[in-house]
Formats: structure tokens, sequence, C-alpha cells
């Protein structure tokens, strides 16, 4: 089986954050392809999943860290295991209906023949999806079951106030989910 990480970072990204999100992965022995561009999110995802071979694709934001290495391990078997998508849930608090959960671009491992089965869908946005979210309609009018790690805190409340998760809570700057990532939002 084939797996590809990749990570995105801009041109202005605190240098800081790069060599610290290189220095987790590399001491959990994960080999991660880190993209500089100035392209929308989805955008950089949909040209890494066309030009890849991988079974197993997987996106990581520069900001959001594993905090063990199981935690990316079990995206991966998830994934592989039940033909899939896995990662981190969100939920779109500026589209309606605002409360679609689905798995986040911060953290999205996906079955890569799944998304072909589903008809190659863009993780671009829509007028009714966020970046990721069209995939993940897509995968559930299809009966795919996915896993989406649901928010276990947050440090503080981003400055247009918190995000809502649903009806399962809230989450903001600074979310770890489930101990197993860490997604400093908007850093």
């Amino acid at each position: 089986m084939k797996i590809s990480l990749n990570s995105l970072y801009f041109p202005n990204s605190n240098p800081d954050f790069i060599s610290a999100a290189k220095s987790v992965h590399n001491h959990f022995g994960l080999n991660v392809n880190y993209h500089e561009h100035t392209v929308r999110h989805g955008v950089w995802m949909d040209h890494v999943i066309n030009t890849s071979n991988a079974d197993v694709v997987g996106f990581l934001d520069i900001d959001c860290i594993p905090l063990t290495k199981n935690a990316v391990m079990d995206m991966i078997k998830f994934v592989a295991k039940n033909k899939s998508i896995a990662g981190c849930a969100q939920a779109t608090n500026h589209i309606p209906p605002m409360s679609h959960i689905f798995v986040a671009p911060c953290c999205f491992f996906i079955w890569r023949p799944l998304w072909e089965a589903i008809g190659r869908p863009s993780f671009t946005e829509t007028n009714r999806s966020d970046v990721c979210q069209e995939v993940c309609y897509i995968a559930e009018a299809n009966g795919v079951r996915m896993k989406a790690l649901y928010p276990s805190f947050f440090e503080r409340e981003p400055e247009e106030g918190v995000w809502r998760l649903h009806n399962y809570g809230l989450y903001g700057v600074g979310t770890t989910f489930q101990n197993q990532f860490y997604h400093l939002y908007q850093s």
C-alpha cells in the first residue's frame, strides 16, 4: 500500500511553525511532502490528489500536529480498511445549514480509489461547501462511513467568536482533537 502525506504552508508562514512541524513529523518517522504555495487550500489539495499514485493520501496543515505517531497510523489504517475518509471534525459556520459535520482540511485522509469511485470531486469551496466539505457530502450520498475526531478542548476563542460543531459543542484556536491532533487554527 502506498501512502502520501502532504503539508501545505504559505511563503509568509511563521518559519518556527514549519520547523516545529517538520521536527514532530521526523520524530515520529513520518515521511511528509511539504508544499510551499500561494494557492487556495482546496486548489492545492486537488493538485496533490490528482497527481498522486498513492492508495492513501493524507493532508496535514502545517499547524495541525499529530500528538503521537499512532494518531497518523490510526487514520491510515482506518482509511485503508474501510476504503473511506478520516480526520478531524469541522462544521462550516458561515455557509448554511451550519450543522453539517465533515472531515476538515486541517487533517484529512482519504482512500484515493474511493475518491475516484465517487467521481473525483474537487476539494475546493462551492456555494454549499467549505474546503473538503463537498467531498464529504458526495461520499455520504454514496453511503460512505467516515471517521471524524471530535474536539476535546480548545485554548482560546477566535476574534469572531467560537465556532459551533453543530450540536456537539464548540471549537476554536488551539483545538485538541481526542488527544490525537492539535490544530492551531488561524496561525
